[in-house]
């Protein structure tokens, strides 16, 4: 790494990643598998950056890799459905004083890692891009979905 050790982009990035995880997973283990999966991969990618965001985003983008490999390996060996989303609300902002965990339970996981991105990391739609590997363009109109059928299922816009 460049000018930066290990232990201090885990400081920095760990706790908002695990959050993360954990809310997409449902699972602590899981999560903390996922997680530890993350830097060892970090760590053996060589991939170096100049600043924490940089490291951040490489990060994110790694672990959701990681949680889409996982769904696709529960849903092939049939072990049933995946637990609702755990992990922490956002205090303020679009989703504050509303019951997240119940409203975007059986949402895709697609877009709950747009949502979760958005407003609880509070990413760019450049940065969301690069972690869920998809065209910065297709971001905007992909979150407006999300979000609309967020509000949907919260009764806060007609169907």
């Amino acid at each position: 790494m460049v000018d930066r050790g290990l232990q201090t982009v885990y400081d920095e990035v760990a706790p908002d990643l695990y959050a993360y995880i954990l809310r997409m997973s449902g699972n602590q283990a899981d999560a903390e598998d996922v997680l530890q999966e993350t830097f060892a991969r970090l760590l053996g990618s060589g991939f170096t950056a100049d600043d924490t965001l940089d490291y951040s985003r490489y990060l994110f983008r790694i672990a959701t890799n990681l949680m889409r490999d996982r769904r696709r390996w529960s849903r092939r060996w049939q072990f049933g459905k995946l637990p609702e989303s755990a992990g922490r609300a956002p205090e303020n902002g679009y989703l504050a004083g509303i019951d997240a965990h119940r409203a975007m339970a059986d949402m895709k996981p697609k877009q709950r890692t747009l949502l979760w991105l958005a407003y609880v990391e509070g990413m760019s739609h450049k940065d969301i891009a690069e972690v869920m590997g998809v065209a910065s363009t297709s971001v905007r109109v992909m979150l407006a979905r999300a979000r609309k059928k967020l509000l949907t299922r919260l009764g806060k816009e007609k169907s």
